[in-house]
């Protein structure tokens, strides 16, 4: 706190000071010239009234004349000769051709008399020394305004190091992996908003622990039961059980392991920041049978397509590849909980494409839905192994449509059972044209 208060406390001392000595230097050349033809009016008239007396009197009574009018005027006057103070060429020249000399270094006015070896001195003059001179006193007032600075400068600074070492302390907490802590700073603290900052971090920090933490523990539960099944057939291919039976669910059970690495990775890659979707536009009725005969090639029926897009040819910009496989996810979660009816609808509004994919299954709870589209997440009822999935097939589709710019939400569906809906921002184009 000290080096902090005496390094903030110095800078505005020294600014101060700095910001003084201008000012007072742009308001002396700024007075003295607004002053410069006041004081040579009053000269001139000063010079005028001596001359004035001192015209009808002989020169050798002039000195006890001037003594006279001191009384009488503002400013100490002199009668001297020409030689009395020694001057420059320029002012000499001055000085006997009529004008006023000002020697600054003295602070008096000189003017010689018409016709005479005389001059008339006034001055000095005490304002103008008062002006030039830095006093004591004026030493005294600087220092004291500066030791005033250091009050609001402490009062200042004592509220903002106490907020710095509140969240150095939580910080250090944060450091040592206790991602629970958070900063409480007044609202009208200055760092208020790194606070809320820092609260956020944290937030995501906590976050993203725990999501890696349950991904391991998920993984991990999930690839232990078919490494324990081929453990399993290993020992009863030693023990003489059938070969070729065993060898089946060796391959079956790799399949399996294999399949979870593949969606694992999938998942990994798709929540990398830097994730950039090659979009383009799709002629999405032709794209949506494609993808609805590759699914019926490898089911008992085929999903119907209900299209609500207008024009003959509707283009939608979406990334080929990975909107194949959030649809592909969906289609076989359909047939793999659902009932035995599926349908597509594809429609466009305001700018944003929604893609429903509907079956006539149990559904949905409300409360588990949201839940759902986390990784590794499923429904009790699918927790069976017969029903096959990791929990990681509504996940990656939520990833997908995330990188798309939009989202998967899952909700009733007009069939009965459930309903996930695909909706992400592009434009719509009839055959290269645009669709309002």
């Amino acid at each position: 706190m000290r080096q902090l208060f005496l390094r903030f406390y110095l800078t505005v001392v020294v600014c101060f000071l700095a910001s003084s000595f201008v000012i007072d230097e742009l308001y002396q050349n700024l007075f003295e010239n607004s002053n410069q033809h006041y004081l040579s009016d009053i000269f001139k008239t000063t010079i005028s009234v001596i001359e004035s007396s001192l015209g009808d009197l002989p020169p050798s009574i002039w000195h006890d004349e001037v003594k006279r009018l001191k009384n009488k005027l503002p400013l100490p006057v002199e009668v001297e000769t020409l030689n009395t103070y020694t001057l420059s060429k320029s002012n000499q020249l001055a000085l006997i051709n009529g004008d006023i000399i000002f020697l600054e270094n003295q602070d008096v006015y000189l003017h010689r008399i018409p016709h005479t070896e005389l001059m008339v001195v006034l001055g000095p003059v005490p304002y103008l020394q008062r002006l030039n001179n830095f006093s004591w006193s004026d030493m005294v007032a600087l220092l004291l305004i500066c030791a005033a600075l250091g009050l609001p400068t402490w009062l200042w600074m004592r509220p903002l190091w106490r907020d710095l070492q509140h969240m150095a302390r939580q910080s250090r907490q944060l450091g040592e992996g206790d991602f629970s802590v958070r900063v409480t700073l007044n609202e009208s603290s200055t760092l208020n908003s790194l606070g809320v900052t820092f609260n956020r971090m944290a937030h995501d920090v906590e976050e993203l622990t725990a999501s890696r933490k349950a991904l391991i523990d998920a993984v991990s539960h999930d690839l232990r039961t078919p490494l324990a099944r081929l453990r399993y057939r290993l020992e009863a291919i030693k023990s003489g059980a059938s070969t070729s039976e065993q060898i089946i669910a060796i391959e079956r059970d790799l399949g399996q392991i294999d399949e979870l690495i593949e969606e694992w990775l999938t998942m990994s890659t798709l929540d990398k920041p830097q994730l950039n979707l090659e979009t383009q536009p799709i002629e999405i009725l032709p794209w949506l049978r494609r993808q609805i005969s590759e699914f019926s090639s490898q089911s008992s029926f085929t999903p119907e397509l209900i299209n609500l897009l207008p024009g003959q040819t509707p283009y939608l910009e979406a990334d080929s590849h990975y909107l194949t496989r959030a649809l592909a996810n969906l289609m076989s979660n359909s047939r793999r909980y659902g009932g035995s009816q599926i349908a597509l609808t594809v429609q466009w509004e305001n700018g944003w494409a929604q893609l429903h994919i509907d079956d006539n299954g149990q559904g949905i709870p409300e409360l588990e839905r949201q839940r759902l589209l986390q990784p590794f997440e499923r429904l009790e009822v699918s927790r069976n192994r017969q029903t096959g999935g990791f929990g990681l097939g509504l996940a990656i589709v939520s990833m997908i449509m995330r990188g798309h710019g939009g989202s998967a939400a899952i909700s009733d569906g007009p069939l009965g059972g459930a309903r996930v809906t695909l909706s992400w921002p592009t434009p719509l184009k009839d055959a290269g044209r645009s669709v309002q």
